[in-house]
């Protein structure tokens, strides 16, 4: 990545690092102005056989992330969750829930002219697991009477 964005070289830096660890996610963001958070743990079977793990991987990263970008002064931070956040049925849905209620709470932390934070939840992705969108496009292709 770092060969493919050599001409950015002045504005951007790669590091090898674990998110889970603080200190090292704080050098990462030293002198950075934004953040989007997208690290997680995405298999819903992984996260429900490895509780403890999935909560390390996405509540504690949030808790560095926000912390680390606090330490740093960073400017806005946006994590990336999921539209399964909305009514969780799963420990993958309901740490993603937790990670958005933590960056939500963390604007309270600073005041109005420090860090910002945003979650986003996307949803639908094309080409994933669980799309609805081979949904859609067989309602366009078949008759549209049976699904209305």
């Amino acid at each position: 990545m770092a060969n493919k964005y050599k001409k950015y070289k002045n504005v951007l830096r790669f590091f090898i690092a674990d998110v889970r660890d603080k200190e090292r996610l704080k050098m990462a963001l030293n002198g950075v102005d934004y953040v989007i958070h997208a690290a997680a743990l995405k298999q819903v079977p992984a996260c429900e056989y490895n509780p403890n793990e999935a909560i390390k991987m996405i509540i504690n990263v949030a808790m560095n992330v926000i912390n680390a970008s606090l330490e740093t002064g960073v400017i806005k931070v946006v994590t990336l969750s999921t539209d399964k956040a909305v009514n969780p049925i799963n420990l993958y849905s309901g740490t993603k829930l937790v990670s958005d209620k933590l960056f939500t709470a963390a604007n309270s932390y600073i005041g109005k002219d420090g860090t910002r934070f945003a979650a986003v939840r996307y949803g639908n992705v094309a080409g994933s697991r669980g799309s609805v969108i081979p949904f859609f496009q067989n309602i366009i292709g078949s008759d549209k009477k049976n699904y209305l």
